[in-house]
């Protein structure tokens, strides 16, 4: 029996293309917030940073729990935290250095702003892909308060721009535009076994819809696993179950087959 769900925000829970939330997933969130199933985002944006659908369903249809910065920062409804793992400060300073120094772009994603280093066309194009316009900041501010994750905005396979000077870090990736930097050993995964112990849940009593690479790890660590139609073949070879698109009505048809809505 499936007791909790956690979804991805960007191409799961919202379309990519109308970036808006399809109403058949809304009466599919609605449906399991009545049975009683538990409700999660787990997502890659920060905990300032979730986007105007997102915030109108969660007056609506109240979200149990907020996996934020791909798990790094997680708290429930109530705004209590169970999990808190910022990136090594020394780490941090050195993708800030990278950066400084133009060896790559970055977003600096911290729990009271979201900034970038600069709008090179990669960076906004990575932003138009899901309709929001950071600000440039002081990459200085990266260094006054924990960092929660960055965006490098690299391409596959410069993935060594940062691992090379870096000791405590690993990345993940949703998006050919770039990457996110998140501590080592921490990811969805992390943060779903804090929501586990926080709610005496079971893997196996747990579903988890994703579309991005950043999503696979998720995959792994419950029972039930739904990839998007508008995911990756990787993507999807690593869920236990394919829906259609997003914009297809794919996570109502996919909550539909499990049972988990009428």
């Amino acid at each position: 029996m499936i007791r909790a769900a956690f979804f991805d925000i960007d191409g799961t829970l919202v379309s990519l293309r109308t970036h808006d939330i399809p109403a058949s997933a809304v009466r599919a969130l609605e449906e399991m917030h009545a049975a009683g199933v538990l409700l999660f985002l787990a997502t890659g944006r920060s905990t300032a940073d979730l986007p105007r659908p997102i915030r109108e369903i969660d007056a609506r249809v109240p979200f149990d729990g907020f996996l934020t910065f791909n798990g790094q920062y997680c708290y429930d409804a109530a705004g209590e935290v169970f999990r808190d793992a910022p990136i090594d400060a020394r780490d941090a300073a050195r993708i800030t250095a990278l950066a400084a120094d133009g060896a790559m772009d970055i977003a600096v994603m911290q729990l009271s702003r979201m900034f970038v280093s600069r709008h090179t066309p990669r960076v906004v194009a990575a932003e138009a892909a899901v309709d929001n316009v950071t600000p440039v900041g002081d990459l200085a501010l990266a260094l006054e308060e924990p960092t929660y994750q960055f965006c490098a905005y690299v391409e596959p396979g410069e993935e060594h721009l940062f691992m090379d000077v870096c000791e405590h870090v690993e990345h993940t990736r949703w998006s050919p535009n770039f990457c996110d930097i998140i501590p080592a050993g921490g990811g969805k995964p992390a943060g779903i076994a804090a929501a586990c112990a926080r709610w005496g849940l079971a893997p196996e009593e747990c579903a988890a819809f994703g579309d991005g690479g950043n999503d696979v790890p998720m995959f792994g660590c419950v029972g039930v696993s739904v990839a998007m139609g508008n995911a990756a073949d990787d993507v999807k070879a690593a869920a236990t179950m394919v829906a259609p698109d997003v914009d297809d009505d794919g996570l109502f048809v996919a909550c539909r087959e499990l049972g988990l809505v009428p």
